[in-house]
């Protein structure tokens, strides 16, 4: 089974400029990767707080209609997050959001299931990033929980970056607090874009040696580049997979699934869980290659749709055929 924790809010989804104002629906980096968890038949439970309000409602009724698991779901008090998201003439997004003091940041600790809980449910990876990692006070009750994950040792931490400078972090805090998630987990998915603004580097710079910093710990790393396809770093070695071509229509979701289904392939291969690092460790360029072109044509499934609608094992399979 895999934890995935963190934001379900409402995206907010209009095209630029197109008069025809904007369409409510499901989104969060954490929920998409719960949908196409559960999407791909995938034991998995969804750890979030979701409001009680119309909007919480809404994402309830939708992620249910997924079959997401949402057993250990918060029902929460607080108002939903809005990310107000405008698709460029490319197909790309561009994210604003109205998060203050929403229901996706207000974690206690009370609130999240202990070591001996997550065992018992049997769960071999905890998935988690974006702004549930970022935004206090939630971030810090999330980063606490985590480390005792990580000293439990037992567990999978898989850490998407998915930064959001137009929330305003300040660059130094937020490469601390990445740097500092990093070092206690067990893969780590990044984009370029990602790591050019935590470091203030210009597009295309050379990243080799941030990832060699990032994977000091035996730590796997992903960089996915766009068009450009993906990178991984493993083992002191890299490897590259390329990007499929595709008829984009927008690329909303595309990172959250190519996550779950890398995880997913992880997990046929039996990489997850008790002993994580020496899992990874012992995974073969062979699969890794397997496991990228895998997630690489979920996300690719994904950008030739509307929103995020993530696709089912059966989908991939047939996209890795044709």
């Amino acid at each position: 089974m895999i934890l995935v924790a963190g934001e379900a809010l409402i995206d907010l989804i209009g095209h630029e400029g197109d008069n025809g104002g904007y369409l409510p629906v499901v989104g969060g980096a954490n929920a998409n990767v719960a949908m196409a968890l559960a999407k791909a038949d995938v034991p998995h439970r969804f750890l979030a707080r979701i409001s009680s309000d119309s909007f919480g409602q809404k994402i309830r009724s939708h992620l249910q209609s997924y079959n997401v698991d949402l057993s250990l779901a918060v029902d929460a008090a607080e108002q939903t997050t809005l990310a107000i998201a405008t698709i460029d003439s490319s197909g790309v997004a561009s994210y604003s959001f109205y998060i203050n003091g929403t229901a996706d940041w207000a974690w206690d600790s009370a609130e999240l299931p202990g070591v001996e809980a997550i065992t018992e449910l049997g769960a071999k990876a905890v998935q988690f990033g974006c702004l549930t990692a970022a935004i206090e006070p939630g971030s810090t009750v999330l980063a606490n929980w985590l480390t005792e994950l990580a000293n439990f040792g037992d567990i999978t931490l898989s850490h998407d970056l998915n930064i959001r400078p137009s929330l305003g972090f300040d660059r130094a805090t937020e490469l601390d607090r990445v740097t500092t998630l990093n070092s206690i987990s067990h893969i780590i998915k990044a984009s370029d874009a990602d790591i050019e603004w935590l470091f203030d580097l210009a597009p295309g710079a050379n990243l080799d040696e941030i990832a060699n910093n990032w994977t000091n710990q035996g730590q796997l790393l992903i960089i996915t580049r766009g068009s450009d396809g993906v990178q991984v770093h493993h083992n002191g070695g890299r490897l590259e997979v390329a990007a499929q071509k595709i008829l984009l229509v927008d690329t909303v979701g595309a990172g959250d699934t190519f996550m779950a289904n890398f995880l997913i392939k992880l997990d046929d291969f039996g990489a997850l869980g008790s002993n994580p690092r020496a899992k990874l460790e012992s995974l073969s360029s062979d699969q890794l290659v397997e496991a990228l072109n895998y997630a690489t044509a979920a996300a690719a499934i994904v950008c030739e749709r509307a929103g995020c609608q993530p696709p089912t094992r059966q989908e991939v399979e047939r996209r890795l055929q044709d």
